[in-house]
């Protein structure tokens, strides 16, 4: 059978990603490939059907089964009726994966995103130490600003603003991957990059992360790491029906409201909400 092996970076980690059929390469993954590293995780595709065991613990997009030693999952595309595969994660090791393609449903598994939709990374991530905000990651002055908050409440419009009037960069627009590395709390781009056409391969030591909502006049608050943890829990990528991923989540981000601030921004969409947040966030700082 042939084999075609796709290598990403993701979050500070080589994934190496194996297809029995040839897949496309999307804008939004071609940043990410590498041909350097030993891999830290895999994901190992063939064409067929695994031997379903185990009792049903999660019925809904994603199905999910438990054995004694593994999950097996399988994920229904968006767009899609039947599940286009299956991914088994070992509970021992959940940074090497075996998936599989359904012959019937092979002509869906397109293009490298689609394999890795079927994968639910947020476990490895979480073995990783990693969490996948929903987020607009800049970077300024060196440093990472984090905006955060439901859709549609404005986070593009802020990193715009703030590409406007203070040159910062965008890295990512919708969903950034954070970690410690190096001894610092960090944000990667990730291909998850949403309608914003933003998924640049950079990474920024993390300055702060901003809760945004929309009001009238612009104030600015430092948020407790009990509520700080509430509004970033909400905007997580979680595994939820998994127990051991969930706690390792809940870890990563009560760690991060405590060692990061996380400040909540009421804002309006102008160049006063970028002189507030500025000014607070570096008040110390010339």
């Amino acid at each position: 059978m042939d084999e075609y092996v796709y290598q990403l970076q993701l979050a500070g980690a080589i994934w190496r990603v194996s297809s029995p059929v040839e897949l496309e390469v999307p804008e939004s993954c071609a940043p990410f490939l590498t041909g350097e590293g030993t891999p830290d995780c895999t994901l190992d595709y063939t064409i067929g059907h695994p031997e379903i065991t185990g009792t049903v613990m999660h019925e809904q997009n994603p199905r999910v089964w438990e054995t004694e030693d593994s999950f097996l999952i399988e994920r229904i595309f968006s767009a899609a009726i039947k599940p286009a595969g299956c991914v088994q994660i070992r509970k021992a090791d959940p940074l090497h994966m075996r998936g599989w393609i359904y012959p019937e449903q092979a002509d869906r598994v397109r293009d490298l995103m689609h394999l890795l939709d079927l994968s639910d990374l947020e476990i490895a991530l979480a073995s990783l130490g990693a969490v996948s905000l929903h987020s607009s990651l800049i970077r300024y002055r060196g440093e990472g600003i984090l905006f955060t908050a439901p859709s549609g409440t404005g986070k593009s419009t802020q990193a715009e603003l703030w590409e406007q009037y203070e040159n910062a960069d965008t890295i990512n627009g919708d969903r950034s991957l954070l970690r410690m590395a190096d001894g610092h709390w960090t944000a990667f781009g990730g291909p998850f990059a949403g309608s914003s056409g933003i998924y640049r391969n950079e990474s920024v030591p993390i300055r702060a992360l901003v809760v945004l909502e929309q009001a009238p006049e612009n104030t600015i608050e430092l948020l407790k790491p009990a509520e700080a943890f509430r509004k970033l829990y909400s905007e997580m990528v979680l595994p939820r029906w998994n127990n051991s991923a969930h706690t390792r989540v809940i870890s990563i981000v009560t760690r991060l409201c405590t060692e990061l601030p996380v400040w909540i921004l009421r804002c309006t969409p102008d160049q006063r909400a970028v002189d507030l947040l500025k000014e607070t966030i570096w008040r110390d700082t010339p």
